[in-house]
C-alpha cells in the first residue's frame, strides 16, 4: 500500500488538477502541499493546522475530508508519535472551532430583533403623536368655527 502523500498525489494527478492551481484554491503554501505530498509532516505548521491543511486540500480535490484527516492521523501519528495530550488539544481546538458560529448567530439574532422593536416602537409612537396633533388642530379649528358662527348670529 502507498504512503499517505503519494496516495493524495496520485488522487490529484488522477483528477488532472495541477499543485498550483491547489495553491490558489486554498492558500496553502506550495512548500507545506510538497511536505504532505512527501510525507515530510515534521516541516508543516503542527498541530490544527495541519489537519486543516489535508482538510483544504481534500476539499479541493474533491474527496472526503473526514476520510483524509482520518487518514492524515494515522499517517502522522504513526510517523510522529502523538501523545495524547496532542489528540486532546486538537479535539478541544475542534470542538472551539465548531461552536464559535452558533454564538455569534444568537447574538446577532437577537440584536435584529431589538432593532425591530425599537423600530416599531418608535413607529408607534410617531403614530401617536401625529394623530394626538392633528385631533386637537381639528377640535381647535371646530370650535373656531363655532365661535365665529355665534359670534355672527349674535
Amino acid at each position: 500500500m502507498a504512503n499517505f502523500g503519494e496516495t493524495l498525489r496520485k488522487e490529484r494527478e488522477a483528477r488532472g488538477i495541477a499543485l498550483d492551481a491547489v495553491v490558489v484554491a486554498t492558500k496553502i503554501s506550495l512548500r507545506h502541499l510538497h511536505a504532505v505530498e512527501s510525507d515530510r509532516f515534521d516541516e508543516l505548521p503542527g498541530g490544527v493546522f495541519n489537519k486543516g491543511i489535508v482538510r483544504s486540500y481534500a476539499r479541493t480535490l474533491g474527496l472526503d475530508e473526514n476520510e483524509w484527516v482520518e487518514r492524515y492521523m494515522k499517517a502522522s501519528r504513526h510517523r510522529d508519535g502523538f501523545d495524547e495530550n496532542d489528540l486532546q488539544w486538537t479535539a478541544f481546538a475542534e470542538n472551539v472551532g465548531r461552536s464559535r458560529g452558533k454564538d455569534t448567530q444568537r447574538s446577532d439574532a437577537l440584536i435584529r430583533w431589538a432593532g425591530v422593536l425599537v423600530l416599531v416602537l418608535f413607529l408607534f409612537g410617531l403614530s401617536w403623536f401625529v394623530w394626538d396633533y392633528v385631533h386637537h388642530k381639528t377640535q381647535a379649528g371646530n370650535r373656531r368655527i363655532q365661535n365665529q358662527s355665534l359670534a355672527l348670529r349674535e
